[in-house]
């Protein structure tokens, strides 16, 4: 076994600069104009921080040593990293308990990550060759687990650079690197019928419909002679489609047409005469409306059709991510109502309890100080609901959307002012609550409140169905399009009558031309309408994807600062991919532009791209003073428990300071659960000794 001659050590360089990974291939040491192999147990430690970062150093040992006792482990560690430092003249890896990489040491593997997420796709291609070439540790189960992993990521990525340049090339028109890379992609994945389509469209854009036909020949012969299976239907649906056509055909470049505007806001409001008749006699008789229903359904749409017939009205809209963080809905809601009315004559008690949320808000007499008992605490809430009160008397309706998402202070809010409701300040209104919420996701508690309003006889539930095929078709009919009536039937069978998956199905059709031709012979089965969406997703540039991936994780913290910093990426290119989000109808700005959107980009999130996003939205937003928990929970799902720690203290502490009690021990025992896992045994019984000094009452 190859080992690093330790009497190189005179004549190494110190700096760092100048020393180079190269883990594809043959995993070596590059020093200056050297090369310098490396050991297969320090290959193995080097490529693990290089593509996953901070270790701690003995977990690493375990993995490697795994046979060997916990002595003996950490004295072949220690002899390891020493080694390692004597031939580099260096320190290469730093760290006392936990093991990082120097800053300035680069690898060939990490640049291959980062060329794709930057979106060099060239640049990723250059770089050939097996992760730590052939070596395998069969003795370290674990670790030969995660080097399986990591080799099948950095092909996925090849891959995915490999489609990227490829349709780049095409645009431009260079269809026959087009056609090299596509080729390429089938040595990287010879049974992807996705690869084999892209070759044989390219060949038949290209002129040649005989090579074309050949690659489908291909394809099916490979699929019966090493699966024992056949090609997809819309593999073969393509080779007869090329069958069909013209011998030599000029190449066309993407359509870029915009969907028409019926299809993304449908004219008119169907189906749901007998929930609108509901609603008009709970108005008039001056109760609560709560609308429940699936992601797609209908909720919004219906609510605020409803609130816009009564007159003006405010929306509050709780967000995906906004259940740990507390009063984050309600100060959105405040910061809403200040913009209309920007100087309000609020009484002094009322603005001072304000900057507690808001500390812009407080005057000359400064911020509030803490909170010490439950009178304060009683205060700042009637505060809150007086603040609502004044600001909101011009509104007849006020439409909370999402109620599953909103964090728990803010519902504190909201269930005083609906149990007040009916007893306004003297000389004042209160506008009509409106609510909408998905059933299979509201808290327990939440349920339970509004069933209480609702046998009260204060509220009524509207819970919301699916549209039926009569329904279905006036729908169709209402958005003037060519051809889609006389889909009615199908698109109900398709799509089960919710709202969201027809207008999904539609855009589906208008883009593939399938209105024209009538229902194809082969829609992806959409189940919950995520197949469809898909679909739509796969047809993003990879970078506009790449920045959708981020809006995700980063809920509703992302903006378009945050992005450009984060991904490393120019503002003028950031602003060209959220135009293409936008036009594919993916964003409204910085929003997804619906919850079910949301739900599928974010469970895409191939999981090695996700950990290396959640660190990075972890280190920007505590530079930007998010909230401590919002920070921690992007450390621990980048994998990074014990950075997470502190945020998660903070949090504890700040729920303490607001009496918040309960929520203040939750995070406490959260903290110290971590620090357990991770080794710090005496950190967690110090953070379990502060949930006892927190009253029980």
């Amino acid at each position: 076994m190859r080992g690093i001659p330790e009497d190189m050590a005179a004549d190494a360089p110190a700096d760092t600069q100048r020393i180079r990974l190269e883990l594809l291939g043959e995993a070596r040491l590059r020093v200056g104009e050297s090369r310098i192999p490396l050991e297969r147990r320090t290959a193995a430690v080097l490529a693990w921080l290089a593509l996953e970062g901070p270790h701690p150093k003995y977990r690493l040992a375990g993995l490697l040593w795994a046979e060997s006792g916990e002595t003996t482990a950490r004295n072949n560690m220690r002899q390891l990293l020493r080694r390692l430092r004597l031939a580099c003249g260096a320190e290469l890896v730093q760290g006392t308990d936990v093991l990082s990489l120097c800053e300035g040491v680069g690898s060939d593997a990490a640049d291959l990550q980062a060329h794709v997420l930057a979106g060099r796709h060239a640049d990723a291609l250059a770089l050939e060759g097996v992760l730590l070439g052939a070596l395998e540790y069969e003795d370290c189960t674990e670790f030969q687990t995660w080097l399986e992993g990591a080799r099948e990521r950095l092909d996925k990525l090849r891959r995915r650079a490999a489609v990227a340049e490829s349709e780049s090339r095409e645009r431009r028109g260079d269809l026959t690197g087009a056609l090299a890379l596509a080729e390429q992609l089938l040595t990287m994945d010879p049974y992807s019928e996705e690869a084999w389509r892209r070759l044989m469209r390219l060949h038949y854009v290209a002129g040649d419909r005989m090579a074309a036909l050949n690659a489908f020949e291909r394809c099916r012969r490979l699929l019966r002679e090493e699966l024992d299976t056949t090609p997809l239907p819309q593999t073969v649906a393509l080779a007869r489609e090329i069958e069909r056509g013209p011998p030599a055909p000029k190449p066309v470049p993407p359509p870029t047409s915009r969907l028409p505007l019926s299809v993304l806001r449908p004219p008119v409001l169907v189906g749901r005469e007998r929930e609108w008749a509901r609603m008009e006699a709970a108005w008039e008789a001056g109760q609560t409306i709560f609308i429940a229903g699936e992601p797609g359904v209908g909720k919004t749409r219906l609510a605020h059709d409803f609130a816009a017939s009564r007159g003006s009205y405010l929306v509050l809209e709780a967000r995906p991510g906004e259940q740990s963080v507390p009063y984050s809905s309600h100060v959105r809601l405040v910061r809403q109502m200040l913009a209309r009315v920007p100087d309000p004559d609020l009484p002094r008690w009322v603005r001072r309890e304000l900057a507690r949320l808001l500390p812009d808000q407080a005057g000359q007499e400064g911020l509030p100080p803490p909170m010490v008992d439950e009178a304060d605490r009683s205060r700042f809430l009637e505060a809150q609901c007086q603040l609502v009160y004044q600001l909101a008397a011009s509104m007849d309706a006020m439409v909370a959307d999402d109620l599953q998402f909103m964090d728990s202070a803010t519902a504190e809010f909201a269930v005083l002012m609906l149990s007040r409701r009916h007893a306004p300040e003297p000389g004042g209104r209160f506008p009509r609550f409106i609510d909408t919420y998905r059933a299979e996701e509201l808290s327990p508690q939440a349920t339970a409140f509004v069933h209480q309003l609702v046998n009260a006889g204060l509220a009524i539930l509207i819970e919301l169905r699916p549209l039926g095929s009569e329904a279905v078709g006036a729908l169709l009919q209402s958005l003037e399009l060519p051809g889609a009536e006389k889909l009615a039937q199908a698109v109900t069978r398709h799509t089960g009558g919710n709202p969201l998956f027809i207008t999904e199905t539609l855009k589906y059709l208008l883009e593939t031309g399938g209105l024209e031709r009538g229902w194809p012979e082969h829609v992806p089965a959409s189940g919950r309408g995520q197949q469809l969406i898909q679909q739509r997703l796969e047809r993003l540039s990879p970078s506009a994807l790449l920045v959708a991936r981020l809006a995700s994780l980063a809920k509703t913290d992302f903006t378009l600062e945050l992005a450009s910093e984060v991904l490393e990426m120019n503002p003028l290119a950031l602003v060209t991919h959220v135009a293409e989000l936008e036009g594919a109808q993916i964003l409204r700005g910085e929003r997804f532009t619906n919850d079910l959107l949301f739900e599928v980009v974010r469970q895409g999130v191939p999981g090695a791209l996700g950990t290396l996003l959640h660190r990075r939205l972890a280190v920007a937003l505590e530079q930007r003073g998010a909230a401590p928990v919002v920070v921690a929970q992007h450390w621990m799902d980048g994998h990074e428990p014990r950075r997470a720690v502190p945020f998660l203290v903070t949090a504890a502490n700040a729920e303490a300071a607001a009496l918040r009690h309960l929520e203040a021990a939750l995070l406490f025992h959260r903290a110290a659960a971590l620090l357990d896992e991770t080794g710090h045994a005496d950190e967690a019984a110090l953070v379990r000794g502060r949930v006892r000094n927190i009253p029980t009452a």
